[in-house]
Formats: C-alpha cells, structure tokens, sequence
C-alpha cells in the first residue's frame, strides 16, 4: 500500500508537472522506434554554466573519445537540441527538462546518467522515475544505485553500471611525499563538512587543501578558513587540477551520499592515495589496505585520521589499479549503448 507521502508526491506531479509532457506522451504513443535504425549523430547535452566544471569537462571528454559523430552541446534552459540520431545526458533532470523542451527526442536514443539520488519537490522521484522509465538506457555510477532505481521503480533492463572515467593523460602520476591532504567538490551538505573541519582542526602538522566552489556557504567555512593549514582553491579552472592533484599525497572523500565521485578517480590517476566513505562508486575501485583506505559514513575524525596516517606509508602505484577507467574506454562502452 503506497504512503501517504507518495501519494501526494504522485498527486503533485499529476497536477503541476505531467501535463507539460502531453506531446511527449502522444508521440511515444504514435512515434514508433526502428531497431534496425543507424546511429550516427550523438548530442552529448548539458548546461552552459557546466563547461567549466565536472559536467562539462566529461561531455568534452566522452563526446571527444565517440566512434561516432559526436558533439557537446550546452543550453542554460536545455533548449533548442541540434537534431540528432542520439542524446547523452550527464544528469537525470537534464534529461526531464529536455523532454519537455525538445520532444523530438522521443523515438531517438537516449542515453542518460543518474548521478545519485538528488530529489526536491520539481524534481521527485516520481517524476524523475517517470522521465528515466522513458530513456533506452541509464547509467548507474555503481551497483548500489541500480538495486535503489530497481526498487523505487526504473525498468531493470534499461540500467547499466558503469563507473564513468577520468583521463590518464591530463591527470599524470607524481611522487608523492608532499605531505599534503586533498578535498575537492563543491559544497553540499552531503560532502560532510564538519569531518572536513575535525580533521583539519586535529591534524594541525598536515597541510589541507580544499579545491571546490560555493564552500562560502558553509555555515563554519570562517572557523575552516581561519586554520593555519588550510588552504582554499576557489573555482578553479578545471585545467587547473592536474597541477594541484601533483601537490596532494593523500585524498579524502567524506562525501555521506555519492554516485561517483569523479574526484576520487582524478586522484587515483594522479597516484594520490584515497581515503574515501563507503558510498559510491569507492567501495567497488578501492580495496582497502591495498590501494586506498575506506570508512563509514557515519565515520568521526578519530576514525578518519590513523586512515589517513597510513594512506602516507603506503608505497602502491595508485595509478596503476585505475588505469582501466579512462574516457577512451568509457565512450566505447556508451557507443556500444547507442549501437545495441
């Protein structure tokens, strides 16, 4: 028996967002796909503001590595898609808003990566759930994310996990013995800051850095930023991370809830060694002691911090166990989606 949550959930989308996709939902009805049609045009979408961020440096890099005749294409409101056999989008609600804007898009390929579970009262899950059940196929950054997506209702034969890539030749392996420790993201609630600031505050002999944006926003980022070994890189160029993952020995994701997260591979390229919460993707690339260390989420400083003290002994190439997870390998895997 559904919750009285979902029902009103259900009732919300039913009332203010369904009916903006009338004409999606009548050409699904009288637009039938061709199995036997050649895909040759693929849009990797996403926003303008993304370019100089993760989103828009992997549909750079994937639209760049596509067998295909690929393109990155970026809209602020997702509109006006160049017309294409096939589209790729680098986050679920993308995919949504795209319906709505360019329902041309039903009956082509569509391709879209979930990220993790991110919902609000516009975008629930059921309307997010609604929108995935109308892709070909959805990325899942790892395998925990496709029993969630099972479980609250995506189609199972549309879910691939896939643990998306980085590059191994913009990031390079270093030497390590800097004795610095790393954060990147941006600022969340989810990215944990409180540990953040405990393990800056008890390890004051180790240098911290911290590359991200919008951490102004932080409610104790004066307390963060007043430490003497604290260092703060602002929005940064994302050309700019090569040089600072070369200054990092050491890399700390405390993030509570995560689909990737793309730094950790960044790092893991750059031969940093991770220290990483169980969530995402980190459990199925780091085997703990060999290449890496992994905590739980609810994990306090005490916890985190002999982690960290052996991550600096460790002598692994850390480079090495990821090499497989490059942007070549992964355009090959969407490709080989597009084509099937």
């Amino acid at each position: 028996m559904p919750k009285k949550g979902d029902f009103q959930e259900q009732l919300y989308f039913l009332v203010f967002h369904k009916w903006k996709y009338i004409v999606p939902i009548i050409r699904s009805i009288f637009y039938k796909k061709s199995i036997n049609k050649i895909i040759n045009k693929v849009v990797y979408v996403a926003r303008e503001k993304d370019k100089d961020w993760i989103f828009g440096a992997k549909v750079r890099r994937l639209s760049k590595y596509s067998s295909l005749n690929a393109q990155a294409y970026y809209h602020n409101k997702l509109r006006n898609l160049p017309d294409a056999d096939g589209y790729y989008y680098i986050y679920q609600n993308y995919f949504c808003r795209c319906l709505r804007s360019t329902p041309s898009i039903v009956g082509k390929k569509n391709v879209v990566m979930f990220t993790h579970p991110n919902w609000s009262k516009k975008y629930s899950k059921t309307h997010v759930v609604w929108c995935l059940n109308k892709a070909d196929y959805v990325i899942c950054l790892n395998s925990e994310i496709r029993e969630y997506l099972i479980d609250i209702g995506v189609k199972s034969n549309i879910l691939v996990v896939m643990h998306i890539a980085t590059s191994s030749s913009f990031f390079n392996s270093h030497k390590r013995g800097a004795g610095v420790v790393g954060f990147c993201s941006s600022f969340h609630v989810r990215k944990n800051p409180n540990l953040i600031l405990d393990l800056v505050k008890n390890m004051p002999d180790k240098e911290f850095y911290l590359i991200g944006r919008n951490w102004e926003n932080y409610d104790r980022f004066d307390e963060l930023s007043g430490l003497p070994n604290f260092i703060y890189y602002n929005n940064m160029p994302y050309e700019s991370y090569p040089d600072l993952y070369d200054k990092i020995d050491v890399f700390v994701s405390p993030s509570l809830l995560e689909g990737g997260p793309v730094p950790v591979l960044e790092a893991m390229m750059s031969n940093c060694v991770p220290v990483t919460s169980k969530t995402g993707f980190c459990p199925d690339i780091i085997t703990h002691g060999e290449n890496g260390f992994l905590f739980d989420t609810d994990a306090k400083y005490k916890e985190v911090i002999p982690l960290i003290e052996k991550a600096f002994r460790l002598r692994t190439d850390v480079r090495e166990t990821v090499l497989q997870y490059t942007w070549e390998n992964c355009a090959k895997e969407i490709d080989n989606l597009f084509l099937n």
